[in-house]
């Protein structure tokens, strides 16, 4: 009989992780069809967040701040609009490392000495990110983004690694050409 239980309770464990990967990869194809808060006009390609804006767009201060006034009006402001922004940023982060992971692709696709260690460590971390954004967004839709700092800040780590890591990867890809073409 346990191992019946155990059978259930893995295959719904499986299917809550798929469908917080789901969520995380619908994120970055546009909140305005998931969620309550539509985007602003244009906002198609926005300019990376930088890094130190992260811990604030999820910080608890500015939530004690407004909340000290006692007014309810300017407390739902603050909660629906940094819910946006957050919401937003969880897109754009998820766009980005989608289209870092796509343009990998393309690059390693014509590189002949790849290393499966290396491959893989990028894999994990691309799949790591996408994860934490598919719980960040749900997150944020349910609690909002004053409790997530903490998730946030790992999500921004794990998406620098990989940029950083895909960067390494082209200039060695590049290098490689350069000497090749050098010898010929």
């Amino acid at each position: 009989m346990s191992l019946i239980s155990a059978s259930i309770v893995g295959g719904l464990l499986f299917t809550i992780l798929a469908l917080v990967w789901l969520k995380g990869a619908s994120a970055a194809r546009g909140l305005s069809s998931r969620s309550d808060v539509p985007l602003p006009d244009g906002v198609e390609k926005m300019a990376a967040c930088p890094p130190e804006f992260v811990p604030r767009i999820f910080s608890r201060e500015d939530w004690t701040l407004v909340s000290d006034t006692h007014s309810r009006q300017l407390m739902k402001l603050f909660r629906r609009e940094r819910k946006a922004v957050a919401l937003i940023w969880v897109q754009e982060t998820s766009a980005a490392i989608q289209r870092i992971m796509r343009e990998h692709v393309r690059i390693s696709r014509r590189s002949a000495d790849l290393e499966f260690k290396t491959e893989m460590a990028l894999f994990f971390f691309y799949a790591q990110l996408m994860f934490v954004c598919g719980v960040l967004f749900l997150a944020i839709q349910t609690v909002g983004p004053v409790w997530l700092q903490s998730l946030a800040v790992h999500a921004e780590r794990l998406s620098q690694r990989v940029t950083q890591a895909q960067e390494s990867f082209k200039a060695g890809v590049s290098a490689r050409q350069l000497s090749t073409a050098e010898s010929l």
